[in-house]
């Protein structure tokens, strides 16, 4: 079985820093794959990326924000099959939306594969903020979640933890919400929380991409099947 995890959060969240650690202390001893798709601690638009020679695609089009090669379903059919590994750690790019990232991976999900946690790190000092002025996208990540973790708690009072976590339940009141300073936590702790999520997107997506609610698989025009 090839586990997914998904983890996002906005530029600068930490989200690189908490996959570090549980890659020391949660996935030790599986054959794991990360697949990054960060541009750094500052904000890059589209027409930046082209320049550099990135494909670019529409921000919601189910890719990762961008296209490097191909679809990115068709990519993550390819590292399944040539590494068979235990566990596949998606940190897409911040600027993103969570789910799209979601959307494109459940095209791979079936009897040997599974999305496992949909998580988001969260600064806890700047989600008023965010929440404000970057609605479309923070909020997208936060209310797609199953597992939101908050970083540099240690920084702030009680009183500025209790606002953050209103703000943060009135997108979502499902997700389990990690509060307490990574630093007091084993990576394996985390990774227990990350997995509790038991929110179901599936009929989620399904209003908004073609996903036959028999099977919950996505087909295409071309398939071969009947209905």
């Amino acid at each position: 079985m090839t586990k997914i995890d998904i983890i996002s959060g906005f530029l600068g969240a930490g989200k690189t820093t908490l996959i570090k650690k549980l890659i020391s202390e949660a996935y030790v001893g599986q054959k794991v794959v990360l697949i990054e798709n960060e541009f750094g601690e500052i904000g890059i638009d589209g027409g930046f990326m082209k320049d550099a020679g990135i494909e670019i695609t529409e921000m919601n089009s189910g890719c990762i924000c961008c296209s490097l090669v191909g679809d990115f379903g068709e990519a993550l059919e390819k590292v399944i099959d040539s590494f068979s590994p235990d566990r596949i750690v998606i940190e897409p790019s911040g600027v993103g939306k969570l789910s799209d990232v979601v959307r494109a991976a459940s095209k791979v999900e079936g009897e040997n594969v599974k999305i496992n946690a949909r998580c988001v790190v969260a600064d806890v000092g700047k989600a008023k903020v965010y929440i404000k002025n970057f609605g479309e996208f923070y909020n997208n990540q936060i209310e797609t979640a199953t597992c939101i973790i908050l970083s540099r708690t240690q920084n702030v009072s009680q009183e500025k933890l209790d606002a953050a976590l209103e703000l943060i339940r009135e997108h979502n009141k499902e997700a389990v919400i990690i509060t307490t300073p990574w630093n007091q936590l084993d990576g394996k702790a985390i990774l227990n929380a990350m997995e509790q999520g038991d929110r179901d997107l599936a009929k989620e997506l399904m209003d908004e991409e073609d996903v036959c609610p028999v099977c919950g698989h996505h087909h295409h025009d071309d398939d071969d099947e009947e209905d």
